[in-house]
C-alpha cells in the first residue's frame, strides 16, 4: 500500500512486484479497510501545537453509487472513465496553517451548511483553538455556520478565488489581451504612419485606433474596476491604507458615466458584492496581528499533489464506502510523512511529519522516526474494536 499511496499504479506494483493487478489492488485495499480513521487517530493522539487558522477546501472525489448501505468490500480495478462521473463525494479538508496537519476532515455528498456544521462540531470535540477560518469564496458563505460553534470566529475569503470570481463575472482577459496586441501592433509601425505617402501604415494605424478605442469603450471602466481590486487584494496592507483605497474606489466609481454603459449592472453588483462581504475579504488588513493568509495556497497545492495525482490514476470509485477507506488512508499517509521541500517561513518544518509537528500529548508509543505508522494505524483500529 505504501508503494500505490507513492503513485506506482497497479500495473507498476504488477511489473516490480511480480503479482497481479488483481492482488495488488485486494491487498492494498483490504490494509484501507484495517487502518484507523484519521479523525478518530486526532481524538487519541490530542495534538497540542494547533494555531487556530484553518485553511478549509473541498475536492470531488468521482464515486459511482453513493448513499448505499456501507458493506465489507474492495477498491474496484482502475478502469478509464469516459467523461465526468455525474455521482461523487466531496472531500472537505481542513488543514491548520502552520502545522500542516490535517486535524479533521470528512467526505460529504456536497459543500452544504448541514455537513459544513458537523466539521465544525468534530473541530469542537477535539477542543481545536479555531480563530480563523480561510476558504474559497464558495465555500464562504458555508463557512458561516462556523459562528454557530465558534461564535468568535473570523472568516477571510480567499484572495485569488475572489479576484477569478471578478474575472469570470467581468469576461474582459480575452477584450484586455486583444487591446495589448492591438497596442504592440501600433507600437510597430513607429511613426511610419505620420508620412504622407505610407498609405497602407496610414491605413492600418487608423484601423488599430479604431479597434483600440471600441475595446476601450466597451471595456474601459471593467478594466479600470479590476485594477482596483488588484491593488486592494495585494497591496493594501494596513487599516489606513484601506481606508484610502475605499475613498479612491468611491470616487473612481462616481465618475464613471454607467448610464448607458453595456455591463453597469455588472459593476454595480460587484461594487455591492464587496462591501457586503467586506468583513471577510479584508479580514487579513483589519487583523494584521493574526497574520492570516490571503489565499488558500496552502490546501489548494496539497489537493493538486495529494489526492488529485492519487484520484486520477485510480479514475474513481464503485462505491462510497471504497471511497471512504482510500481517502482515509491517502490523508494518514501524508500526516506521517516527512517534509523536505518547505521554503520561507515553513522551512523550519522540514525533516517532521505534520502530525509529528503538531506535538500529540498522547504518541501511545509510536516514534515518528523509526516506527511504521500503517503498522500503528492497524493496531489502533483493532484496539479500538475490541
Amino acid at each position: 500500500m505504501k508503494n500505490h499511496l507513492n503513485r506506482n499504479s497497479y500495473r507498476i506494483l504488477e511489473d516490480n512486484e511480480g503479482m497481479s493487478r488483481n492482488t495488488a489492488y485486494t491487498l492494498v485495499n483490504q490494509t484501507t479497510e484495517e487502518l484507523i480513521h484519521s479523525n478518530e487517530l486526532t481524538r487519541l493522539l490530542k495534538p497540542q501545537n494547533y494555531c487556530g487558522i484553518l485553511l478549509i477546501d473541498g475536492k470531488y472525489v468521482p464515486v459511482k453509487e453513493t448513499g448505499e448501505e456501507k458493506i465489507p468490500g474492495f477498491v474496484p480495478r482502475s478502469t478509464k472513465r469516459r467523461g465526468k462521473t455525474k455521482k461523487g463525494l466531496v472531500a472537505v479538508v481542513c488543514i491548520d496553517y502552520l502545522t500542516h496537519d490535517i486535524p479533521v476532515y470528512d467526505l460529504c455528498l456536497s459543500e452544504n451548511s448541514f455537513d459544513m456544521k458537523k466539521i465544525f462540531l468534530k473541530l469542537k470535540e477535539i477542543n481545536y483553538p479555531l480563530k480563523i477560518v480561510v476558504c474559497d469564496e464558495t465555500m464562504g458563505q458555508i463557512a458561516e455556520v462556523a459562528r454557530e460553534v465558534f461564535p468568535n470566529v473570523i472568516i477571510q475569503i480567499c484572495l485569488t478565488h475572489y479576484s477569478k470570481t471578478i474575472e469570470r463575472t467581468f469576461v474582459a482577459a480575452a477584450a484586455k489581451r486583444t487591446y495589448h496586441s492591438f497596442q504592440k501592433q501600433l507600437n510597430f509601425l513607429g511613426e511610419s504612419f505620420l508620412i504622407s505617402t505610407h498609405h497602407h501604415d496610414i491605413e492600418k494605424a487608423v484601423k488599430l485606433t479604431n479597434q483600440m478605442a471600441d475595446l476601450e469603450f466597451q471595456y474601459g471602466y471593467l478594466w479600470q474596476v479590476q485594477e482596483l481590486f488588484r491593488d486592494l487584494f495585494w497591496k493594501v496592507c494596513s487599516e489606513k491604507e484601506l481606508a484610502q483605497w475605499e475613498n479612491n474606489f468611491n470616487r473612481r466609481i462616481s465618475f464613471m458615466n454607467l448610464k448607458n454603459y453595456p455591463y453597469a449592472q455588472k459593476i454595480k453588483d460587484r461594487y455591492l458584492d464587496y462591501y457586503e462581504k467586506r468583513e471577510s475579504v479584508t479580514a487579513s488588513i483589519l487583523h494584521p496581528e493574526l497574520d492570516i493568509p490571503r489565499t488558500t495556497n496552502l490546501i489548494e497545492g496539497w489537493n493538486s499533489t495529494t489526492m488529485e495525482l492519487r484520484i486520477s490514476s485510480i479514475r474513481g470509485f464503485k462505491k462510497e464506502h471504497y471511497a471512504r477507506n482510500y481517502i482515509n488512508a491517502i490523508i494518514l499517509k501524508y500526516r506521517f510523512h516527512k517534509f523536505k521541500d518547505c521554503k520561507k517561513k515553513f522551512k523550519v518544518l522540514n525533516g517532521k511529519s505534520p502530525l509529528e509537528i503538531a506535538k500529540p500529548l498522547n504518541t501511545l508509543g509510536f516514534h515518528f522516526h523509526s516506527d511504521d505508522w500503517i503498522k500503528f494505524c492497524k493496531k489502533l483500529k483493532a484496539d479500538f474494536k475490541k
